[in-house]
């Protein structure tokens, strides 16, 4: 009995001394989707982007705070998922330079949750984030590269995604 007691006493005190994986700081994404949506209160074809992140330091999130509403042009530090667009001819891809005084650049803001504040040793937090994409450039067929940004300043790997349509669907109407 006394070696059945010591050896879950060893066997407690060797699991419970498991080592957090570390995470990098710097968050990681992973391109999951880009699908067509049709937003008929806008009248206009959407695209849906879904992909997953994790972050080492739990720092993804704009504070409402931070946010400026009134500020003139497009400042990048309001924003922190970035998407740069091309469009597709014959086979190859062209970056598709964006008017921002006639069209906003494809700039979107993760906003901070409370949900994802983390304490103590391990502050890894991990999820998929959804993003719909408005006034997309009409072109037959794009695809984009996106990275985000952390609070910190750092900047993710650069994902690509799938190519996607456009146009409306002929069997759309509004």
């Amino acid at each position: 009995m006394k070696r059945l007691l010591m050896f879950i006493s060893i066997s407690l005190v060797l699991f419970s001394c498991v080592e957090i994986e570390p995470v990098s700081p710097i968050p990681e994404i992973t391109f999951k989707s880009l699908t067509q949506g049709i937003d008929t209160s806008m009248n206009q074809v959407v695209g849906i982007l879904k992909f997953d992140f994790i972050d080492g330091d739990a720092d993804i999130g704009i504070y409402p705070g931070e946010l400026v509403t009134d500020s003139p042009g497009w400042d990048k530090r309001y924003y922190n998922v970035f998407l740069v667009p091309y469009r597709k001819s014959d086979t190859i891809y062209y970056p598709i330079e964006i008017d921002s005084t006639r069209m906003p650049p494809p700039y979107y803001t993760i906003m901070y949750n409370e949900k994802l504040d983390r304490v103590g040793q391990n502050k890894t937090i991990k999820g998929t984030i959804n993003i719909l994409i408005v006034d997309l450039p009409l072109y037959d067929t794009i695809k984009y590269d996106f990275y985000i940004r952390d609070r910190a300043g750092n900047y993710s790997n650069t994902e690509t995604t799938t190519d996607m349509g456009t146009r409306i669907p002929e069997n759309v109407t509004f």
